[in-house]
């Protein structure tokens, strides 16, 4: 078996996941862009093994159905070029619900993005039938809480605190009732944003989930 050729460039792609597109689960999506990169011919570096696949890091999957305005995703390829080229080439076969922000070079020595995250924050936006106060009452009423025991999402006879994971919540200002969560992430352990919500008593309520914003730990230092 002949050995991949190593990679020459890494570029760190920002692009938004909106519209119907928050409903593409996270293998789907890397699916999809592989699709991307391949319709444009772009030089996909690729793994070792008996099933390679294209060198792709993303910074930490989405839930299904919350969106994200400035999601992060590496990509390994075999032949350099201005990275501004390679997303003109992206961003033309994007369908809607997708859009590359930008696509900037990032040092190959780099750690994986997902071992460098450190904060993730979200948006959360209901209807005018919940109401501010409402909203506000039941967020001074979780930051008051010293513990949040939750089920583990993927072994329901588990539990786990989810206090210790929210770093900041606040209301939003405006007439209709949203709030701004920022999470904490790293390898270990990561802040759900829809276990927030469940636990404020607000998950019944119809609402729409956006991450804004995901923080490297090089950032929180900077």
């Amino acid at each position: 078996m002949s050995t991949p050729p190593p990679p020459v460039q890494r570029l760190r792609l920002r692009y938004a996941k909106t519209g119907d597109a928050r409903w593409v689960g996270h293998l789907d999506e890397a699916r999809f862009w592989e699709r991307a990169f391949r319709r444009v011919e772009l030089p996909l570096a690729y793994s070792h093994g008996f099933n390679p696949q294209p060198k792709m890091q993303f910074a930490a999957a989405l839930p299904v159905g919350v969106a994200g305005i400035n999601e992060l995703l590496d990509v390994w390829l075999l032949e350099s070029d201005d990275p501004a080229v390679w997303a003109e080439r992206i961003r033309g076969s994007l369908p809607a619900g997708w859009m590359l922000h930008e696509a900037v070079e990032a040092p190959m020595e780099l750690p994986a993005m997902q071992s460098s995250l450190r904060l993730a924050v979200y948006e959360v936006r209901w209807g005018p039938e919940l109401g501010v106060e409402t909203l506000r009452e039941r967020v001074d009423w979780l930051l008051a809480q010293t513990a949040l025991v939750r089920p583990h999402h993927k072994e329901p006879d588990r539990t786990y605190d989810l206090r210790p994971l929210i770093a900041s919540l606040a209301v939003m200002p405006g007439e209709t009732p949203a709030m701004e969560a920022m999470m904490h992430s790293s390898p270990e352990r990561s802040g759900r944003i829809t276990e927030v919500v469940a636990a404020l008593g607000l998950g019944g309520i119809p609402h729409e989930i956006t991450r804004t914003t995901l923080v490297l730990e090089d950032e929180t230092q900077g």
